[in-house]
């Protein structure tokens, strides 16, 4: 009985002395963006940048474990924003799998989304979402970030 209980005791304390080991992961997120069309005007600096309908604005998204311990596959959403449309194929993630939403944010797809809809008849029929559905992207990593490293997610949007 004696020796049961000792061995729990060993296994209980290595078990603990493991996880708190292990630390904790800290997802952090810095977002930068820069309109890819800009007016020479605007890459001399000579005038403010001035988002108009049709401008494209590149985001990258650098996903870092700022924590002590490994983060376990870590998931990004980002929501496309009012007045923008996500530009097809424009994501991107190493080691991500790309996931859409476009029913803000309930259920994911890989592109091209698909909703259902039901004609007169009463059929069911399966169409492909068009881009200015897409509500939220999301990136998936499938690989673990140990402490300090990163992960670089893009994306393009268009100004409506």
């Amino acid at each position: 009985m004696k020796l049961k209980k000792l061995l729990f005791i060993i296994t209980a304390s290595t078990l603990t002395v493991l996880l708190w080991a292990q630390g904790t992961p800290r997802l952090e997120l810095t977002v930068a963006d820069r309109k890819v069309n800009m007016t020479s005007a605007e890459e001399a600096g000579r005038v403010a940048i001035a988002y108009r309908p049709g401008d494209v604005i590149r985001y990258e998204i650098t996903a870092e474990n700022k924590g002590d311990g490994v983060m376990t596959e870590p998931v990004v959403t980002n929501p496309v924003p009012a007045g923008t449309v996500y530009v097809p194929l424009s994501a991107s993630g190493k080691d991500a799998q790309l996931v859409f939403s476009i029913n803000s944010g309930y259920t994911y797809q890989s592109w091209p989304p698909t909703y259902t809809i039901q004609d007169a008849e009463g059929n069911m029929i399966t169409r492909e979402a068009t881009a200015e559905m897409v509500t939220h992207i999301r990136w998936e990593i499938k690989r673990n970030l140990a402490p300090g490293e990163k992960s670089i997610l893009e994306f393009e949007l268009k100004v409506k």
